[in-house]
């Protein structure tokens, strides 16, 4: 056999082996996002186990869950928790990123350990959170979930945003402080800059992890006041069955403001992650 062809045949091996990988990961991906989808629309009794594709399709169970339950009450409640703790959670993890590249004076164990906070189960921290939010008459509120979620945001900010900070030539501050520029001055028009698409995906990856946050605000909130979407999609699982229909529809809703917010700011996103 001829050296070209096998070079064909390797070149055919390896096309084939990568479209092959994309579409099981795309299947992996999208496939239950679109079992959701099928199972919102599916005509079937209401704790029948879903089918992929359903017989029969209808937008009943979209428009229940808008106008007899409070699925509206638990979006604007995940909306401002979570925009509230990502917000904060990545002006802290930023400041703190900058200061350990610039001057950790643990030698790398001040970084370990805010990492290290994130290796905590939430339900580790839970209980004791109860118990100090009880005495100050916060369960059931926003701020209680606020304050539990920057437990988890700030570790991961400040874990994410230490590659991008480590990557700015410390000569870029350096010219800038030659030229009069005050160490705020530098920050805000220099590093700041240069590290937005690395803030943009810390500030994406941590609003994904507090949307998605279940543990905190199952102990935290006990009504539909401050509880937010994870916890209404549990309610669908009931003594008497799973509510198939209304839990599809409300997952397909729930996630449509991360897809959204995902797809507005893929551009910085992707930039974020190839950053070297």
């Amino acid at each position: 056999m001829e050296l070209a062809t096998l070079h064909d045949y390797s070149d055919r091996f390896v096309r084939v082996s990568t479209y092959t990988l994309v579409a099981l990961w795309l299947l992996w991906v999208w496939g239950p996002i679109v079992w959701d989808l099928f199972t919102g629309l599916a005509v079937t009794p209401r704790t029948d186990p879903p089918r992929l594709i359903p017989a029969q399709i209808t937008l009943e169970h979209y428009r229940r869950i808008f106008t007899s339950g409070d699925m509206l009450t638990y979006i604007r409640n995940s909306v401002i928790v979570t925009g509230v703790s990502t917000s904060v959670s990545v002006v802290v993890g930023a400041l703190a990123a900058y200061s350990l590249t610039r001057y950790d004076p643990g030698d790398g164990q001040v970084s370990f350990f805010a990492l290290s906070m994130r290796f905590l189960p939430p339900i580790a921290v839970a209980i004791p959170m109860y118990t100090l939010f009880l005495g100050f008459d916060w369960i059931d509120t926003w701020q209680s979930l606020i304050v539990a979620y920057l437990t988890v945001g700030i570790p991961i900010s400040t874990w994410i945003l230490l590659i991008f900070f480590q990557n700015i030539p410390e000569e870029l501050e350096e010219a800038s402080r030659v030229d009069g520029w005050s160490r705020i001055q530098t920050w805000r028009r220099v590093v700041l800059p240069l590290a937005a698409p690395g803030i943009s995906s810390a500030a994406i990856l941590t609003a994904i992890l507090m949307w998605n946050e279940y543990v905190l605000a199952l102990v935290l909130t006990t009504t539909s006041k401050a509880q937010t979407v994870p916890i209404y999609l549990a309610g669908f699982v009931t003594t008497r069955g799973i509510l198939w229909g209304r839990m599809g529809a409300a997952t397909v809703v729930a996630m449509t403001p991360l897809l959204v917010l995902t797809f507005i700011a893929q551009d910085r996103l992707v930039a974020g992650f190839s950053l070297e």
